[in-house]
């Protein structure tokens, strides 16, 4: 069960105003808005630092990952001389 609290909030008159107006048009009450635009504004902030973190790690593994393609590069380059090697003498791969 949620509980809901009363939280006194100001705020200058041209924004209250613009959110009674929203809130009239969009919304079942001013408090409803509100609580609409806490939660998106919450939701953003979720996701602004889980991009954060991802870019951070991007850029922890980096250059794990660049050593593991050019490992994998290089063997795969191996592989490929080694076929067309067996391709010139006519040997099965």
């Amino acid at each position: 069960m949620m509980i809901n609290r009363r939280v006194v909030v100001l705020l200058p008159e041209s924004l209250l105003e613009e959110v009674d107006r929203v809130a009239d048009q969009e919304y079942s009450s001013r408090s409803a808005f509100i609580r609409a635009a806490m939660q998106h504004l919450l939701e953003e902030k979720r996701r602004a630092e889980e991009r954060e973190k991802m870019a951070v790690g991007y850029q922890k593994m980096g250059p794990l990952n660049l050593e593991l393609a050019e490992e994998g590069l290089g063997q795969d380059l191996e592989e490929i001389d080694h076929y067309l090697d067996t391709l010139a003498v006519g040997e099965d791969y």
